[in-house]
């Protein structure tokens, strides 16, 4: 790394930090009373997190190092199967003690922060759900981890010449092969898992109750803010654009813009689909709040496209795109409460810096 950007996140990261620590040491002594009399969030609400947060970066942390363990330059290695799958484990445990110490040392300062008693005692605790939920989802998606070499191979053998992608009616721009590949689609099937039918009945779930409470109450804020966030959400867990680091993709005669379009228009279709039934909901339950579903809407596409920016500048971690445009999105809401709208200045600079980053790169390298 250069030094100019070791300074921007020694010097720039540390200010940022030290600024959110003291706004929330500030916010949880204000609440102290409260907070420490509030038995439901000790007893169900911050050990339910904690265990949900350890699973989901147990998940995140195997499936990267099962990719690194996969990677291109380890193909040529005589390794197995067992002794990739180790790796990936001694890298996991590797990242995740660090993880979880911080889990630790967070959760007891903040119960000292607000005179909770025995705060060591509730890092302790903290910790142990943490590990517990990081530990289960990591052994689970480490022992079920395939050769993807031998998958892709015999998906290969099984349709030499290929297929039409089974997205093809949503997905007609050239390069007909763009999103396929963006997705890591075998001949452009879409194989179906539990992940993809537990977050499509999750998904839908979650619409159908706004819908019927907007409809109940005759009131188009419930209904409107989960077409919002379920948009956002589908087109953040569907969008891939890692494509736009390939050589074949930066030597072919394909603009950034027309590249980065191309690889969010599908993305876009499943969110707008996704939009459209709590959307219509709030419309049918309040026509009167007409105006709601539809700022609704603009600002699901503002977002989308701020997304695809931060997507296609971190294009092959999109754990970090995601992670960085909700801390974006964070901090922008929470200064907006001080400082006025004008903060969303700050935002659009920002992702037009992003644009100009990636499309530099993307032209020369």
């Amino acid at each position: 790394m250069r030094r100019r950007d070791l300074a921007w996140i020694g010097l720039g990261g540390s200010a940022l930090f030290a600024y959110a620590v003291a706004d929330i040491v500030v916010a949880l002594q204000a609440g102290a009373a409260t907070l420490r009399h509030a038995w439901p969030l000790w007893t169900f609400g911050l050990p339910g997190a904690l265990l949900g947060l350890g699973g989901l970066a147990g998940n995140l942390l195997a499936r990267l190092c099962l990719s690194r363990a996969f990677a291109p330059f380890l193909k040529a290695l005589p390794l197995s199967l067992v002794q990739r799958r180790r790796m990936a484990a001694v890298a996991a445990c590797a990242l995740g003690i660090p993880i979880v110490v911080l889990v630790a040392a967070t959760i007891g300062f903040g119960c000292f922060v607000i005179a909770k008693p025995l705060a060591p005692v509730w890092g302790l605790g903290a910790a142990i759900l943490f590990g517990a939920g990081f530990c289960a989802t990591a052994v689970l998606h480490l022992r079920s981890a395939r050769d993807p070499v031998r998958i892709g191979n015999s998906e290969l053998a099984r349709d030499p010449g290929g297929h039409r992608p089974l997205l093809g009616p949503f997905d007609r721009a050239a390069p007909a092969w763009l999103s396929s590949w963006a997705w890591g689609l075998p001949a452009g099937r879409v194989t179906l898992s539990w992940r993809l039918v537990g977050a499509a009945m999750l998904f839908g779930l979650v619409a159908v109750v706004a819908a019927s409470i907007s409809l109940v109450r005759h009131d188009a804020v419930p209904a409107a803010m989960v077409a919002l966030t379920g948009g956002v959400l589908v087109f953040m867990l569907s969008a891939r654009f890692h494509p736009l680091g390939s050589p074949v993709l930066r030597t072919a005669p394909l603009g950034f813009a027309r590249a980065w379009l191309r690889l969010a228009r599908l993305p876009l279709q499943l969110s707008v689909a996704y939009f459209l039934l709590p959307a219509g909901a709030a419309l049918a339950a309040e026509p009167s709040a007409w105006a709601m579903p539809l700022a609704s809407g603009f600002w699901l596409m503002v977002l989308n496209g701020a997304y695809a920016v931060f997507a296609a500048y971190f294009m092959t971690a999109p754990f970090v795109a995601a992670l960085s445009f909700l801390g974006a999105i964070a901090y922008t809401s929470y200064e907006s409460l001080e400082y006025g709208r004008t903060v969303v200045i700050g935002f659009a600079a920002l992702v037009l810096f992003l644009w100009y980053r990636a499309q530099r790169r993307y032209r020369h390298g």
